[in-house]
């Protein structure tokens, strides 16, 4: 082996515990055609017995290696896509600085790759950063989704690929990039936020050596598929004319009812051979294992006695700026804890769980319909809530609905 081949052929992603076949396959695809390389897999979830009972094509990393921030808040204040992506500059600078790798290429697991990558992965190292925009050319204008303000609001590169190599100004990226996510990880579109993507479109003017890789062969998916047509020829899947480097297939829906849930342009009757691609991924992912993990739980879904975290609470729980006092959010039990509070009266007099209030506080609707919250329009208020806050904002109405019983008449 040539020195600095493991390097150049090195790649990482990260998993929660329902992605394992996702990650199975990327890794096997990625071997077949780099046999001498090496893949990293970052659990973003709590292992569970049954990973020490299969030897894997990859190493597996958990978060304790990669030097996230304070344990609980980072994985409570983010769903599991939010938290997915906020750890991945992380585990990027894990791989280069704390592993000493020369350069890693980041590919999101539900992507498949079908042609060797040498020209690519021999140019990596003059490169600190390299991106892949969504689009080479213009999206038609024929009022199908996606549309280019689409991804404007989702960024101009998309971050399912994304390849480093160490050097002072990766560094200097990784550093400002994981300040931004510890904080500002999330998706919000309407409010500018694309988890770790929107954050990168200032990468080319703030960092030196970023390179914008415009081959059409590589993160080929549903956003680029009017100029880039998968063909099959001789075996062997084309895009423009040349070998298909690698297909992300981001909401792709498990019954390939379409070609994502994301898009409506395009359709299985005009693309034969993409369809062909993806029952030929779906089983591979099959034979990965996909019936047995598809349905595994994600831990930091969960409080510790179950029920499921509404968005909301996490939401709040980002806007109170993740309280010490409040100790391990997570635990049910810790007195004076967030658990507690959240389902604590605001007030002895005129009482609303703190959940309500803030659903309350950013519900125009419910100001009209509600306008004296603790007054009159109190208990109207708390009906309301207790029959249709589980609906709107998954609220466990176990939990829920004993709370507001509690409070309802006082």
């Amino acid at each position: 082996m040539k020195e600095g081949e493991m390097t150049m052929y090195t790649m990482c992603t990260i998993i929660s515990m329902n992605y394992i076949a996702f990650a199975r396959t990327l890794v096997k695809s990625f071997l077949e055609h780099h046999p001498t390389g090496k893949a990293f897999v970052l659990l973003a979830d709590e292992a569970d017995a049954s990973l020490a009972e299969r030897e894997e094509p990859f190493e597996w990393v958990g978060l304790h290696e990669i030097g996230l921030p304070e344990w609980p808040n980072l994985r409570f204040q983010y769903d599991v896509t939010e938290f997915n992506t906020a750890v991945k500059p992380f585990f990027l600078e894990y791989l280069l600085y704390k592993r000493g790798l020369e350069s890693v290429v980041y590919l999101d697991p539900d992507t498949w790759i079908t042609q060797r990558m040498d020209d690519f992965l021999r140019e990596l190292p003059r490169h600190a950063i390299v991106l892949t925009p969504h689009l080479l050319s213009p999206l038609p204008d024929d009022r199908q989704k996606p549309e280019e303000v689409d991804l404007l609001r989702s960024g101009v590169y998309n971050l399912g690929f994304l390849a480093l190599t160490r050097k002072d100004e990766t560094l200097r990226m990784l550093k400002w990039w994981k300040a931004r996510l510890t904080s500002y990880c999330v998706m919000d579109p309407a409010a500018g936020y694309h988890v770790d993507q929107r954050w990168m479109d200032m990468a080319p003017a703030l960092f030196e050596g970023v390179h914008i890789l415009k081959d059409k062969t590589y993160n080929v998916a549903y956003w680029n598929l009017h100029d880039r047509p998968v063909t099959l020829r001789n075996g062997s899947y084309e895009v423009a004319g040349s070998p298909l480097t690698f297909y992300h297939f981001s909401g792709m829906p498990a019954d390939l009812s379409c070609i994502s849930k994301h898009q409506t342009r395009h359709r299985w009757s005009s693309m034969p051979h993409l369809e062909q691609l993806f029952r030929e991924y779906v089983a591979h992912l099959v034979a990965n294992g996909y019936a047995e993990t598809a349905g595994r739980r994600y831990a930091y879904g969960y409080f510790d006695n179950g029920i499921a975290i509404p968005a909301l609470a996490r939401r709040l729980y980002r806007k109170l700026g993740a309280l010490p006092a409040f100790g391990n959010p997570f635990l049910t039990l810790t007195p004076h804890g967030y658990y507690s509070w959240l389902f604590s009266p605001t007030s002895i007099t005129a009482p609303i769980p703190q959940l309500l209030k803030e659903i309350y506080e950013t519900r125009v609707d419910l100001q009209r319909l509600f306008p004296a919250a603790y007054g009159e329009h109190r208990q109207s208020l708390m009906t309301w809530a207790r029959q249709f806050a589980p609906l709107e904002y998954g609220i466990d109405p176990i939990v829920w609905q004993p709370v507001i019983d509690s409070m309802i008449y006082r």
